[in-house]
């Protein structure tokens, strides 16, 4: 059997945002059991004014996760464990992000758009989605948003590029010049592109962004890297092992460390 190249997961959360389980130090045995030799905890940032407080950290919750993160490091020496953050871009939040990330080392940024101004709030995560709107006006102000979070330059990693994605209609066909736009702008602000596994766990079944992307991404000259997604600690390394076969059939494509 082929040695499995994909050992590192990077987007990995904790029941510090509200909607996962577990304890963090569950989360960094199951990469040891795994055979994993990297993770990053990149938890859901706090954003001001209360916003979407029901699914992230609070404020007063983030020494604590840093903190926590350094004690792992020092219980748990045989696996390198960063300290990341998934930080939601949300237009007028740069300048609250910002200084966030300038008080706080993390080595990774995610960023991920869970929200578009203009559409209810109370939809997370586009809750499947807008019922009264078309997918295509949806998309392309989605990927508008995308692109606007990726030329502000705060963050490392483009996060589930394509989480919006319905069955019913694909993204890539109907805004590839728009995808083509955003790897663009992400190879000019040194950002890695993440393979999320967590869709496989979903009805959609397919990685973020799913594997059409791939020739866009090498033709862009980016790296990729890997997350589950993990919000209990069985999920750390979701499908690794599929995932790194499928991407035998898109050879050569750069595979980002920290």
């Amino acid at each position: 059997m082929a040695e499995q190249r994909i050992t590192r997961d990077y987007h990995i959360h904790t029941k510090l945002c509200k909607h996962a389980k577990g304890e963090m130090f569950e989360y960094v045995e199951t990469a040891i059991e795994k055979g994993l030799t990297e993770i990053a905890f990149t938890d859901h940032i706090p954003l001001p004014d209360g916003f979407d407080a029901a699914h992230r950290m609070a404020e007063s919750d983030l020494e604590k996760y840093v903190k926590s993160i350094e004690d792992l490091r020092r219980q748990y020496p045989q696996i390198k464990i960063r300290c990341g953050i998934e930080a939601d871009f949300y237009d007028g939040f740069e300048d609250y992000l910002q200084k966030t990330f300038a008080r706080y080392a993390f080595e990774i940024i995610i960023m991920s758009v869970h929200y578009v101004k203009g559409w209810p709030k109370n939809n997370w995560a586009f809750s499947f989605y807008f019922p009264d709107c078309s997918l295509t006006a949806v998309y392309s102000d989605y990927l508008q948003a995308v692109r606007r979070g990726v030329e502000t330059g705060l963050f490392n990693v483009l996060g589930h590029l394509d989480l919006i994605k319905r069955p019913e209609q694909s993204l890539l066909e109907q805004n590839r010049s728009e995808v083509e736009e955003i790897l663009e702008s992400c190879a000019r602000f040194n950002m890695a592109v993440e393979l999320n596994t967590s869709g496989l766990r979903k009805e959609i079944g397919q990685v973020y962004p799913d594997l059409s992307f791939m020739p866009l991404v090498k033709e862009a000259g980016l790296p990729i890297c890997f997350g589950s997604d993990a919000h209990e600690p069985w999920q750390v390394g979701y499908r690794f092992e599929d995932t790194d076969n499928a991407l035998k059939a898109f050879p050569n494509l750069t595979i980002k460390t920290f």
